[in-house]
């Protein structure tokens, strides 16, 4: 009879706990009023789009330029690029202190070193080569759009005209294959620019005392006292632009050497360089067109480098901020149509989203993407794709903008039309050993992109909201 009721004992124990739930997953909802309870939820709004031109708005300044011409068969666009460049020597630059024969030059060459090329390396390209009369001016903006007779007297006979191939047929196949050998074109120059540098150098005063030697301290020096630079423009040939990366000037001389009798008898030729590239200024000139009609087109958008279009976008600002709920995120796409392959149809890798009215500031003063007025995103190749996956800051600065402006003048917005609109530009941008971006410029190399968009496509926006209930 005990064992009996020991089993009814421990039967009812067992059930009581069977009957006791222990999981306290529900209790912190249990506990929240209904009120103040968060619901999240994504909508979808619409941004619209247009292609605009942008021929003022590109910084020419760039540690390359480019060279040549090109018709784009797609669109019948044809792009033209000319180039600026001062020139300059190295700090401890020096000609010998004697033994030099004269000032006369044994030869005088400007080189265009390039380490990309654009087209057919077979065509048949022809430049010339013009002395500046005017230097570029530090601190002074110069756009893809300048106007190269402010620099140069367009009357006056070239100091050279060269005709050249991408694959230069006057050397031989083992030095055009050596690592050591840096593909480039070479122009000859007149003697006289050579020899008025090494005239200038060995320049002395009324009592003898060399003084010429100070015009070569810098580059500022140099430049205004010495050779202000040259312009380079394509003249024939369509196809092919180089990217140059250095130009050089080199000048021959030779002098007298000691030999092994100990005499000056022996004779030595050596060569000076003289530097473009990021010590000293250069400016790119493009000239592009049928452009026009391109913008023109509805149906979708473009952007197109080195010189032409935008996307602008106009953004949904005053919709998605007045529904009363609080924006989490948002994200936006851009979806790029597949082209027909031509020399210009490579999809830029990087696009900044920036407000149209801080675009010009932007690059100007070097700013870096700051996830509020300004983003960057890379191409999704998978995905033919740009995304820009949360760009909820930019709402809320640009709705406070908007009210704060309102508020103080009902006539703002007319006043101000671009307050809610963002431009899509190519760049390229520069890291730090930390991979931290520490500088972005424009992309002025050869692109082309064809987005979904205009009056044929509205581009939809995801927006993460959350609220409390009522």
């Amino acid at each position: 009879m005990k064992l009996i009721k020991c089993l009814l004992l421990t039967a009812m124990t067992l059930m009581a706990f069977v009957q006791c739930d222990d999981n306290t997953n529900t209790i912190g909802g249990s506990i929240i009023p209904p009120k103040d309870k968060i619901t999240a939820e994504t909508k979808e709004y619409k941004a619209t789009s247009r292609t605009i031109m942008v021929n003022d708005s590109i910084l020419a300044n760039s540690s390359d330029t480019y060279l040549g011409q090109y018709t784009d068969k797609e669109t019948g666009v044809i792009f033209n690029s000319s180039f600026i460049t001062q020139f300059s020597c190295s700090e401890d630059f020096e000609f010998p202190k004697e033994g030099v024969i004269g000032d006369s030059a044994t030869y005088t060459k400007l080189r265009l070193y390039f380490n990309d090329f654009y087209g057919d390396s077979l065509n048949s390209m022809s430049c010339e080569v013009y002395e500046l009369d005017n230097t570029l001016l530090e601190g002074t903006p110069y756009y893809t759009n300048l106007t190269p007779e402010d620099f140069y007297n367009e009357e006056k006979t070239p100091l050279a005209i060269k005709t050249f191939n991408v694959v230069d047929f006057s050397k031989h196949d083992t030095l055009l294959n050596s690592e050591n050998y840096s593909r480039h074109i070479e122009i000859v120059l007149p003697n006289s620019i050579g020899n008025k540098f090494i005239s200038k150098y060995y320049e002395k005063d009324t009592e003898g005392k060399q003084i010429g030697k100070e015009l070569f301290a810098n580059s500022e020096v140099f430049i205004n006292e010495i050779f202000k630079g040259v312009y380079v423009k394509c003249t024939h040939g369509d196809g092919t632009v180089l990217k140059i990366y250095r130009a050089r000037i080199d000048v021959g001389f030779k002098r007298f050497i000691k030999s092994s009798s100990g005499e000056l008898d022996s004779i030595q030729s050596l060569s000076a360089p003289f530097y473009s590239g990021k010590e000293v200024l250069q400016s790119n000139k493009f000239s592009t067109k049928g452009l026009e009609k391109l913008a023109e087109e509805t149906e979708h958008t473009y952007i197109k480098t080195p010189a032409g279009l935008f996307t602008e976008v106009t953004l949904p600002v005053i919709d998605v901020m007045e529904n009363g709920d609080t924006i989490n995120s948002a994200k936006i796409s851009f979806t790029r149509y597949n082209q027909e392959e031509s020399l210009s149809s490579t999809p830029h890798n990087t696009l900044l989203m920036v407000r149209k009215s801080n675009m010009h500031r932007f690059f100007l003063r070097y700013e870096l993407a700051d996830s509020k007025s300004s983003y960057l995103t890379s191409f999704t190749s998978s995905d033919n794709q740009y995304i820009f996956s949360n760009i909820g800051e930019l709402f809320k600065l640009c709705y406070k903008e908007y009210i704060e402006g309102i508020e103080n003048d009902p006539e703002w917005e007319s006043k101000n039309p671009d307050w809610n609109k963002v431009v899509l530009v190519p760049v390229s941008t520069t890291e730090d050993s930390n991979k931290n971006i520490v500088k972005i410029v424009h992309d002025i190399g050869i692109g082309s992109v064809k987005l979904r968009g205009g009056t044929s496509y509205e581009i939809p926006i995801q927006v993460v909201t959350s609220k409390f209930n009522n």
